[in-house]
């Protein structure tokens, strides 16, 4: 039996949920938690895009899901920054902990390019090719500009609503700081080249 890509993904899911559970039951804490809820939030854009793709035509009352989706998009590769955490511990290897947060992190990308794909489609369907082209680097600068907020600033996806201004004011206040526009810089072009090279092989696939 084929599986599809969704059961693929929720099959995926379901074995790191399982490397989590044996984590926490074998270390008695709960120091890996906080991989379940980045791996939600980064579920959220993709269900919206899946939503969105399947509607015949978009409307003016799909924009602020297009506004909810670019909201939350950057949770999605921000699990590949959970690496950081990783050190050595006494109640598991290394490799261990490795092969869980690779796990969420994986998926979160998984999910992310294929959330892109789709609303990066939909874009284009809806404005000039030149546009397209000028807006489409300006998508990844602001994914890698949210990852870094998230990161580093430690703001959420929410704090646009119950914390705008302080967002805004300290979003502005680092934003040509050198170390805001490396990492925005190099995030952005690390998640291009990925994401084209994950459509080569599918296209390659495909033909």
């Amino acid at each position: 039996m084929k599986l599809t890509f969704k059961q693929l993904v929720y099959s995926f899911t379901l074995f790191s949920i399982i490397l989590l559970t044996y984590r926490i039951i074998k270390s008695d804490g709960l120091s890996y938690i906080f991989l379940s809820w980045n791996l939600f939030l980064a579920f959220i854009p993709w269900w919206i895009s899946n939503y969105l793709k399947q509607r015949e035509s978009i409307q003016l009352k799909h924009l602020p899901l297009i506004g909810l989706w670019l909201l939350f998009i950057p949770n999605s590769p921000y699990i590949l920054t959970d690496l950081f955490h990783l050190k050595p511990r006494l109640y598991l290897p290394l490799w261990f902990d490795l092969v869980l947060v690779l796990s969420f992190a994986l998926i979160g990308m998984i999910v992310f390019f294929n959330s892109l794909k789709d609303m990066l489609l939909i874009l284009k369907s809806l404005v000039s090719p030149i546009l397209f082209t000028l807006l489409t680097p300006i998508v990844f600068w602001l994914i890698s500009f949210g990852l870094y907020l998230g990161r580093y600033l430690r703001f959420n996806s929410w704090n646009v609503v119950n914390h705008p201004f302080q967002l805004i004011r300290q979003s502005y206040g680092i934003l040509f700081e050198k170390d805001t526009i490396g990492f925005t810089l190099i995030f952005s072009v690390f998640m291009w080249f990925l994401y084209y090279i994950t459509m080569s092989m599918r296209q390659n696939e495909n033909a």
